[in-house]
């Protein structure tokens, strides 16, 4: 009998075709939801209930303040739902029951008195939950549409707490209420598929003899061998593809719940997979490579915001239109109203500020940071860091035997440096400079409301905290002066500043040189490719001036004519590839994260991983478009770096150790340098070299 009423089939493909085949034999088409028609994309089911149960908590403290964890809800849901369970096998029924029941039960336990209004909130926050994370299986629309197309019926049956109205708002919202006559479900009656019992209702009202039925689900007994037993015609659909999918979460599941490192994979499992239009690279690589980067720096600093009570967010040009972009999107959902501040995106570039912290003349320390460029020109280069290229103060210069102020310097014990730097006629004329720039500064900071302002955050790429030390120096000594919080995506203090911790306080979100982390170095390890992915598309903010009909000052943007913007306009529309890529990943993890409930420190264990894949092991085609950005640096000395110039052409230096060395030390991207000669087993042996003189 089995063999002459049933079928097995692994494919919608398949399914078709035996639907086809047995369609003249029967009048009603029943079908099983889950697993059948949908599949959820988070698994198992009970992470459904656990999301609903952090939306719950999170509502409950929001609207009325009682403070019920998601733990507790949880727990609370699963006893209530046995319960009531219980009930209907002790009345003998099938030990079936709905979500409004428990949700009912739940709404009155939690306020302590029959409470719709709560009630219908926690249906809808399931629901909404349910609605996000389950698709209709692929093939399956096509199936629905031509059997219409040959006038079945067709309705559907399920084992499942949700209510038959339940069902019909996720049909309506999947576009497929339309291809139903009918909706049958075991929390409605008591009744369920595993004793038959549900079968027999279903019959009965649809009047239709079992042998002009056919029953399509994925469940061995329920779907396939009660119904069969009955009489029924029916089609087990065993859809090895989306079982390899699900096997693959609840695999990935397992491994969380014993080791967090396996949270991150979880998560970015549940990550819908996007390409651009046409298979653009760079879309794809910012979606599947920066964005989870990206997206994990600004969930930790939103998580820094709301643990420190952080009142105004300043997200810094140019790299921070990108991270502002991204916090807008997470901001609203993580947080409660009014928890998080707006965001702000302020033109403040080391450019703008380096002149204005000199209010108290130029330290040796701070000369030297404009040495600190393979490209320097020595003196030239210190004053273009600091804005003092002025004839005055080069006719000083040369009075200390600066000649060519362009010749560079290796001896940073420079005798003529240190000649200059004492020179009083010198620092009388670098306070005067930067009294004027600091007025300037101070005017936009004014306007920004930053002094007064309390607790305040700096999101930007970070590495020195460049703009936040020159800041501190030129107004720490006002009273209104706040507490900045340099959330950084990473901060390595090459420069060796000095910051005033009572306050100034800095976080490495990924990369802190401070835990003195072998993994998070790695992001050290490319960094302009980072900084290159999220810079705004408008030119680097050079100075400020006065609108004189506003009476506000307004950001001086480098010209459309300067070499290194030359080289940025012909590669913005990568960027903005790149950009939307992430944009676009930002979303699906924002998605993930609610999902999941999973927190930053969950996440960027496994973030890490997939840094260090892409850093260090970049594939062939990563490497071919990545060499072929640019990325502009005007900080002291106008310089180009050309990501092709780390690219090894002739795998033959290697032959030439010293040589080999040479090229290494200066490439920006060691590892694409070293996997560009083409030899396997490179990248690997660097990697290795590299943690150990990081342990």
């Amino acid at each position: 009998m089995l063999r002459m009423n049933g079928r097995q089939v692994k494919t919608t493909g398949a399914l078709r075709s035996a639907i086809e085949r047995l369609a003249g034999s029967v009048d009603v088409v029943s079908f099983d939801v889950f697993d059948t028609l949908f599949e959820r994309e988070i698994e198992p089911p009970e992470k459904v209930k656990e999301a609903a149960a952090r939306a719950l908590s999170q509502y409950l403290n929001e609207t009325s303040g009682i403070k019920r964890s998601s733990y507790e809800l949880f727990t609370l849901r699963n006893h209530v739902e046995s319960r009531l369970r219980e009930q209907a096998g002790a009345m003998g029924k099938d030990t079936e029951c709905s979500f409004t029941a428990i949700a009912g039960e739940m709404a009155n336990e939690i306020s302590g008195t029959v409470n719709e209004p709560l009630k219908n909130q926690i249906i809808r926050l399931d629901l909404d939950i349910e609605k996000d994370v389950i698709v209709v299986k692929e093939g399956m629309l096509e199936i629905l549409q031509w059997l219409k197309s040959i006038n079945k019926r067709v309705i559907a049956v399920s084992n499942m707490y949700l209510d038959k109205g339940h069902f019909q708002e996720i049909f309506k919202d999947k576009a497929i209420e339309g291809y139903f006559d009918d909706i049958y479900v075991s929390s409605e009656n008591g009744l369920g598929k595993h004793s038959g019992k549900l079968f027999d209702y279903v019959l009965a009202k649809e009047q239709v003899a079992p042998g002009r039925m056919l029953h399509i689900g994925d469940h061995i007994e329920a779907d396939y061998r009660v119904p069969i037993r009955m009489g029924i015609k029916a089609i087990r659909l065993y859809d090895t593809a989306h079982l390899k999918r699900k096997n693959i979460m609840l695999n990935y599941d397992a491994l969380a719940a014993k080791n967090p490192y396996w949270r991150g994979r979880y998560a970015l499992q549940l990550i819908r997979p996007r390409k651009a239009q046409g298979g653009g690279f760079y879309y794809n690589y910012g979606y599947s490579f920066l964005g989870p980067i990206y997206a994990a720096f600004v969930y930790g600093v939103i998580e820094e915001i709301k643990r420190n009570g952080i009142k105004k967010a300043f997200f810094i040009a140019r790299e921070g239109e990108l991270f502002m972009d991204i916090y807008k999107i997470f901001a609203p959902a993580l947080s409660s109203e009014g928890e998080m501040p707006t965001a702000d995106y302020v033109y403040l570039t080391r450019k703008t500020t380096a002149l204005a912290s000199l209010i108290n003349g130029l330290p040796v320390d701070k000369a030297l940071l404009g040495l600190c460029n393979p490209a320097q020109k020595g003196l030239h280069s210190i004053l273009k860091v600091f804005g003092l290229y002025h004839e005055d103060i080069l006719d000083i210069a040369k009075k200390h035997d600066f000649n060519n102020v362009e010749d560079p310097i290796w001896d940073f014990n420079d005798y003529r440096l240190a000649s200059l730097i004492e020179d009083e006629q010198f620092q009388a004329k670098v306070r005067k400079y930067a009294a004027a720039d600091r007025d300037t500064l101070q005017r936009y900071l004014n306007q920004l409301n930053f002094f007064g302002s309390g607790k305040t955050a700096f999101i930007d790429i970070g590495w020195s905290a460049s703009i936040q030390k020159f800041l501190q120096d030129a107004f720490i000594e006002r009273q209104d002066y706040p507490h900045v919080y340099g959330l950084y995506f990473g901060f390595s203090n090459l420069a060796k500043y000095t910051f005033d911790e009572t306050r100034n306080t800095i976080v490495g979100i990924l990369l802190d040189q401070r835990r003195r982390s072998a993994v998070e170095q790695i992001l050290a390890r490319f960094e302009e490719l980072f900084e290159e992915g999220a810079r705004d598309l408008q030119p680097t903010t050079v100075g400020y001036k006065i609108n004189p009909e506003t009476n506000m000052v307004e950001p001086v943007f480098k010209d459309e004519n300067d070499p290194g913007r030359v080289i940025e306009l012909i590669n913005n529309d990568l960027i903005k590839a790149i950009k939307e890529g992430v944009v676009d990943f930002s979303r699906e993890f924002l998605r993930a994260v609610m999902l999941t409930g999973y927190t930053f420190d969950d996440i960027k264990p496994f973030i890490m991983t997939t840094a260090e894949r892409g850093i260090a092991f970049p594939a062939k085609e990563e490497m071919r478009h990545l060499f072929r950005l640019q990325h502009a640096e005007d900080f002291g000395s106008k310089s180009i770096t050309d990501f092709n110039d780390d690219k090894i052409n002739n795998p033959a230096i290697i032959f030439n150790p010293a040589k080999f060395k040479a090229v290494i030390k200066q490439s920006n991207w060691r590892y694409g340098t070293v996997k560009s000669i083409g030899i396997p087993g490179l990248p690997l042996l660097l990697r290795y070299y590299d943690i150990i003189r990081e342990l």
